[in-house]
């Protein structure tokens, strides 16, 4: 992966991240989020929760479940999470799409989510523990946020 798609990479799952794992986006849904992926109510999300919460976002963002993400899905779908439309300024959800978009047809399938899902969980693995505390959690989104190309 060359520096530019290693940093495109980076952006889409801050983007990803905060449209599906920040507090703030799960208002109206209290069960989503770290408590809701923490199956077991351990306060740990291991690889399989963080997994299953994934698909969970998946299946919320393919409004017409053909299995495949466009970006106006994912756009309809950071509204219905949030209440609002994406910021100015924010990155579109095209690019997000296309920063993990291996074969580059613009869509999102559910294998491509799922892989970049698992990346994510391993960059914020901080401890390397096979699970994510809540700390690691929000220490890890927002260090993906922080790094994301503006």
């Amino acid at each position: 992966m060359t520096l530019i798609d290693h940093r495109r990479f980076r952006a889409a799952l801050a983007g990803l991240a905060v449209l599906f794992a920040s507090p703030a986006s799960y208002a109206h849904d209290p069960m989503s989020g770290f408590q809701g992926m923490d199956a077991n109510h351990d306060g740990k999300v291991t690889r399989d929760e963080h997994a299953a919460g994934a698909k969970k976002m998946f299946d919320a963002m393919d409004a017409d479940k053909d299995g495949k993400v466009t970006a106006s899905e994912m756009d309809a779908a950071h509204q219905r999470v949030t209440g609002h439309k994406a910021k100015p300024g924010d990155m579109p959800a095209a690019e997000k799409i296309k920063a993990i978009d291996t074969d580059g047809d613009g869509i999102l399938t559910a294998a491509e989510h799922e892989a970049g899902s698992r990346t994510m969980f391993e960059a914020m693995d901080s401890d390397k523990d096979g699970s994510l505390s809540e700390a690691e959690s929000a220490a890890g989104h927002a260090k993906l946020i922080k790094k994301a190309p503006k």
